[in-house]
């Protein structure tokens, strides 16, 4: 304690004697060097080295989220934290903060049952609000409490703990990442599940996110192909947001839940867009089950649901009711819709039905509705057996519509029988007594019944077996000229009971027709309009042998030297029948209680030559039915002119190169004076009345109102595919709609095909275009259209550019021109056409170069679904 003094008294002394400071000596001997430190904070990751993807290409992005174990091993229960992992990582592997990206959003939601859905805010620790996400560049919490819920390591992972588990519903959640690169053309959206409260995995509707029934129509199937919905076209984001549209509905549910960032949940936006074109009150307020006004929906009445057939039973109007949206099984891949009927379920495509009662002004309802009110009215038409003959007559009285509904009313200004009123409902509870899979009153599996693909209507399962085509006198058994054709068949039925009455039965009717060569059919057995007709014996004979349950069809007269004239175009002239394969093609329609149905078979044959036959497969069944669509039990359903053609393999048969629609001269429906035609009032249809002044007239076109438009079946199906967008230059001289894509058709129905537009990217020509991938060699070679690449056979028939099939999307009056400047006309033969110089195969615009929207960079993105 002494010297502690001494010391102190010293330096205070010594403080205060200080005299002034001498001249600095010099620097003494560098002492040993001390131990290191403790080490630095890291600091931020330097730039990303990795290269872009070449020239307009990104350096690519990949989410990635994982969550925790549960407790239990299977699922989270009160009071657990579920965690969550998550990595962003460029193109090199090296992983990405949420800094350096423009955007990277979280979301939590649960359960899956459609009416349960909503975001699990408080489990995010986020308030809520609509258009409103959790940011993981800058995240806020809803309660400061603690310690923050994400935290950042050292090499960028993100983990986000979320807060316990409390009262949040059992069932199946999901977290979701959404995220958007420096430059936006980088995105991804990622998806992990978690159980709540329960071990019992719900699933989605659709099925799961990377295996969805959505991607039947919507995903492009080009390699690393996009799924085209509602975010993919440029809009608030000038790229498109491809990775929201990129796992359905997973990532749909996301935001578009019955509490999240979209105030329009999923169930709506589904069921409403595809209702599309049958929507009667699109988007308007319902909320006797919570929903408001969707200000979206009016926006898809321009859509058609793709599954045919279209139409109802002949006779019906059925305004609301008839289109194929009734097939449940498109989209859904479990029974929720049979099982959990809601108000909300059904009244989203039955959206003029209003359970409670009337909309009042201020958005409520009237509380003193004693029932639910259906407005407009659902309109079914005039009902069947009213007339002596049992036929469709106006109704007279309630009693009349009781063949449609035990509550449809008859309009006794229209004489249609309609639905008008709903009994009340102000829950969910009594919804199944009605509508439940074994309900008497209208089980939904009724009421959403299509004739067509149900007993004793449908023809599915029934199965041409031991047909065969003989009669060539060439060696090998080709054809040549002269020679006749037989063809035999069996029929089956789905029970493999044999069919028998095909030649006695009235409801049966056979159509055969042969067409070729395979790489640009002309007709060679037909009439001037369409096939043979195989129970008429001017146009053949049939036979039936009950031994072997046999059919010999010989089609009158013997193969021809030349072509037969392309359809309504006689102008055309005929083309001397090259060798080659050639299509013969056979179906037989039943019709069972006024509803039609049919079963086809083909066969291809040689001509000209001994040599391998190719069948035409530059299109094939299943890529048309992967749209159009499998019925429940499997069948393919592509059903046109009166559901008589099925099979996308053959429509070239008719619809042949120089085949036209309807011409001056055709005839439509009876009439006794020009004002019962139909085209009458803008001057191309009249009624002919008979040379002997009888008024047993028939409606007949004077005036083509479609110039010059051609159903060829490569222009015809692109055509269709892309009509909203096209520039109509090519119909501009249409008498009615000028530019506007329309047919005229059977009984000269004007018909427009205006609105239709591909549900994906038509530039994905793979979708249609599709590869059968069989096996094939030297020895075996693939169908016309496929080439044979490493053994397997590939669609390379949409490389080949002609002017036939690019200036139908391409239809503007410059593309016309360029066409037209790049064809050579010589003074004899075909025209030459040099397409291919610049868009074959290996050129610098090839068209499996421009079309390849593979990685949708900038000159490829996703275009707007309307006009701009």
């Amino acid at each position: 304690m002494c010297r502690s003094l001494l010391i102190a008294f010293a330096a205070i002394s010594l403080a205060a004697c200080t005299g002034s400071q001498g001249a600095q000596g010099p620097q003494g001997p560098t002492g040993p060097e001390g131990p290191a430190g403790p080490a630095g904070d890291a600091g931020p990751p330097g730039a990303s080295a990795c290269p872009a993807d070449g020239p307009g290409g990104t350096s690519g992005l990949t989410a990635k989220i994982t969550v925790s174990s549960p407790g239990n091993g299977t699922f989270f229960v009160a009071g657990e934290r579920p965690v969550l992992t998550i990595t962003f990582t460029n193109g090199c592997g090296q992983l990405q903060a949420p800094a350096s990206l423009s955007l990277a959003e979280i979301f939590v939601y649960g359960p899956r049952a459609p009416n349960s859905t909503v975001t699990a805010y408080a489990l995010e620790n986020f308030a809520p609000g609509p258009f409103r996400a959790q940011s993981l560049k800058a995240p806020t919490y809803a309660s400061d409490a603690g310690a923050p819920n994400m935290t950042l390591a050292g090499d960028n992972t993100v983990t986000y703990t979320l807060n316990p588990i409390t009262t949040e519903a059992a069932g199946t959640y999901t977290a979701s990442v959404w995220t958007l690169g420096a430059n936006p053309l980088d995105q991804d959206f990622a998806l992990a599940d978690f159980q709540v409260g329960t071990a019992t995995v719900e699933t989605f509707a659709s099925g799961p996110a990377d295996a969805s029934s959505c991607a039947s129509c919507h995903k492009n199937v080009q390699l690393g192909g996009k799924t085209y919905m509602a975010h993919i076209a440029p809009g608030f984001s000038p790229v498109g947001n491809y990775a929201l549209d990129s796992l359905p509905i997973g990532s749909c549910k996301s935001c578009h839940n019955n509490a999240g960032y979209s105030p329009n949940p999923m169930l709506r936006k589904t069921h409403g867009v595809h209702r599309g074109e049958h929507q009667l009150a699109p988007g308007v307020a319902h909320p006797e089950y919570g929903y408001g006004t969707d200000t979206s929906l009016p926006g898809f009445l321009n859509v058609g649901f793709p599954p045919m057939p279209t139409g109802g039973t002949p006779g019906f109007t059925l305004t609301a009711d008839i289109a194929m949206e009734k097939n449940c099984t498109a989209c859904h891949v479990n029974n929720v819709w049979q099982t959990n009927p809601s108000r909300a379920a059904c009244g989203t495509c039955h959206d003029n039905v209003f359970f409670a009662g009337p909309i009042l002004p201020d958005g409520g309802v009237d509380p003193t509705a004693d029932a639910g009110v259906i407005t407009p009215p659902t309109v079914y038409g005039q009902p069947p057996g009213v007339l002596p003959d049992g036929g469709v007559g106006p109704c007279s009285s309630n009693n009349d519509c009781t063949v449609f509904s035990s509550i449809s009313t008859c309009n006794t200004s229209t004489h249609n029988c309609e639905l008008t009123y709903h009994q009340k409902l102000t829950d969910d509870s009594q919804c199944i007594t009605c509508h439940g899979a074994t309900s008497v009153i209208a089980p939904v599996t009724a009421v959403h019944n299509i004739s067509q693909w149900t007993a004793p209507i449908t023809l599915d399962g029934f199965t041409f077996k031991s047909v065969t085509v003989t009669g060539g006198s060439g060696a090998g058994g080709f054809f040549q000229v002269g020679d006749t054709v037989t063809l035999k068949f069996q029929l089956f039925d789905n029970t493999g009971a044999a069919v028998t009455n095909l030649v006695t039965s009235s409801a049966w009717a056979g159509t055969f027709l042969i067409a070729g060569p395979t790489s640009n059919p002309q007709r060679v057995y037909g009439t001037a309009s369409g096939g043979l007709s195989m129970k008429t014996a001017a146009q053949g004979t049939l036979t039936f042998d009950a031994t072997s349950q046999t059919y010999t069809y010989v089609p009158a007269g013997t193969w021809p030297a030349s072509s037969m004239a392309p359809v309504n175009n006689p102008g055309a002239g005929t083309q001397v029948n090259p060798a080659g394969s050639y299509t013969v093609w056979f179906y037989w329609a039943r019709t069972t209680n006024g509803v039609r149905d049919a079963v086809d078979a083909q066969v291809v044959v040689a001509f000209g030559a001994n040599q391998p036959t190719q069948a035409r497969q530059v299109v094939t069944q299943a890529a048309c039915a992967s749209c159009h669509m499998k019925s429940s039990d499997g069948f393919p359903h592509l059903a046109l002119h009166g559901d008589q053609r099925k099979n996308g393999e053959t429509c070239n048969t008719c619809h042949t190169d120089n085949a036209f629609d309807r011409v001056v001269g055709a005839t439509g429906a009876a009439c006794s004076t020009s004002t019962q035609c139909g085209g009458n009032a803008a001057g191309w249809e009249a009624c002919a009345l008979p040379p002997d002044g009888g008024t047993a007239g028939i409606c007949t076109v004077t005036v083509d109102p479609t110039p010059n438009i051609r159903i060829d079946y490569q222009q015809l199906v692109h055509d269709i595919h892309f009509a909203r967008l096209r520039e109509g230059f090519l119909e501009r001289n249409n008498l009615v709609n000028p530019g506007t894509l329309q047919y005229l058709g059977f009984n000269n129905s004007l018909l427009s095909f205006q609105e239709i537009l591909s549900p994906v990217d038509v530039r994905s020509c793979t979708n249609c275009h599709q590869s059968t991938l069989t096996t094939c060699s030297v020895a075996t070679d693939c169908g016309y259209g496929q080439s044979c690449v490493s053994g397997k056979c590939q669609n390379t028939a949409y490389q080949n550019p002609t002017t036939r099939a690019c200036i139908t999307c391409h239809d503007a009056d410059d593309a016309a021109a360029h066409a037209a400047a790049m064809t050579y006309v010589p003074p004899s033969g075909p025209p030459i056409e040099s397409c291919t110089v610049c868009h074959g195969p290996g050129a610098e615009f090839a068209v499996g170069t421009v079309h390849n929207i593979t990685t949708l960079y900038p000159i490829h993105l996703a275009y707007p679904r309307e006009p701009q």
